[in-house]
């Protein structure tokens, strides 16, 4: 799908580190008791997308990221997550897998949506509404590339990861879950809200528009 030009985002999921609201934190691997990671954020062929809330911006609670028990991190995380795990240090390192596939890559706002239910109008959030709103501001970008006679991007992770400074750097606000306060959001790339939320005048010029 992505060498055909499409682009698949999906939420990192609005339990924190838990994985799910209310979740047990008990996994299928080893140790049992331990962050809990989502598919199929922690699939390194999807683009995830955490949430953020307030202006300015910081880390939404419920913000799901961790490290997948299932696939390795691929090649275009590796520098950036290592610098990541360089400053937790020792926190937390029996709870989650410091060789999986990180996530989520970038976030957006995750709060106050308006929605209509049975004809009502009401607020509702989450990263299922925050992913819906990146991947606009993704196809904005691709009717761009396609205007000027350019490709639509495809698989946006290894250059997300060669792009990190086009995102609105999230440096503040945790997920917590699993009776800890979870991952931190920090100055960089972290597992709460990647890289940030996108600045679409920045998306554009860095793909030459």
């Amino acid at each position: 799908m992505g060498a055909r030009g499409v682009s698949l985002l999906f939420g990192s999921g609005d339990g924190g580190v838990g994985g799910v609201q209310g979740g047990s934190c008990l996994s299928n691997t080893e140790p049992k008791d331990k962050f809990i990671p989502l598919f199929p954020s922690g699939c390194p062929y999807v683009t995830s997308v955490g949430g953020t809330v307030n202006f300015p911006e910081n880390a939404i609670y419920f913000s799901g990221g961790g490290f997948s028990d299932y696939f390795p991190r691929p090649s275009y995380q590796a520098s950036t997550v290592q610098v990541y795990l360089e400053t937790l240090g020792s926190t937390y390192s029996t709870l989650f897998n410091k060789t999986g596939r990180a996530y989520p890559d970038i976030a957006a706002y995750a709060s106050s949506f308006t929605i209509y239910v049975r004809g009502r109008v009401t607020l509702n959030g989450g990263t299922s509404a925050a992913t819906p709103a990146a991947a606009g501001v993704f196809t904005l970008l691709n009717d761009a590339l396609i205007a000027a006679g350019k490709p639509p991007m495809g698989f946006l992770n290894p250059w997300l990861y060669k792009n990190g400074d086009v995102f609105t750097d999230i440096t503040s606000g945790n997920a917590p879950g699993c009776g800890t306060d979870g991952f931190e959001a920090i100055e960089g790339w972290d597992p709460v809200t990647g890289f940030g939320t996108p600045k679409f005048k920045a998306l554009l010029k860095a793909v030459g528009l």
